[in-house]
């Protein structure tokens, strides 16, 4: 892994008409794909945006709390448990998928 560069868990779910859905709580963002390929590839770049964002944010207001990318295993499982009940309400197959994904470090300019 490069120097810099942060690992975060990541929950994919399969949508009903095609395509997946995918979910970093560490960072509070999601994304989507075509497959499950390019899923991943999204939520690098929304991980990267995300904390890129928040970046730009605390260097106007340096009092801002710093946005919290510890992981849990309360952290990952409330997500997978709100997607679950999500997916129950609405009648969708509950199968899951939880990956580690690599966030390799950007160089702002």
């Amino acid at each position: 892994m490069e120097e810099g560069a942060q690992k975060f868990i990541v929950i994919l779910e399969q949508e009903e008409n095609g395509g997946f859905s995918i979910h970093c709580p560490a960072v509070n963002c999601s994304s989507q794909g075509d497959d499950r390929a390019e899923a991943l590839e999204m939520i690098v770049d929304a991980v990267q945006g995300t904390l890129e964002v928040y970046e730009e944010l605390k260097e106007s207001n340096p009092s801002l709390i710093p946005i919290p990318t510890m992981e849990t295993p309360e952290l990952i499982s409330n997500e997978v448990r709100e997607i679950l009940e999500f997916r129950v309400q609405y009648s969708l197959p509950m199968t899951l998928e939880i990956v580690e994904v690599v966030v390799p470090a950007r160089v702002l300019v």
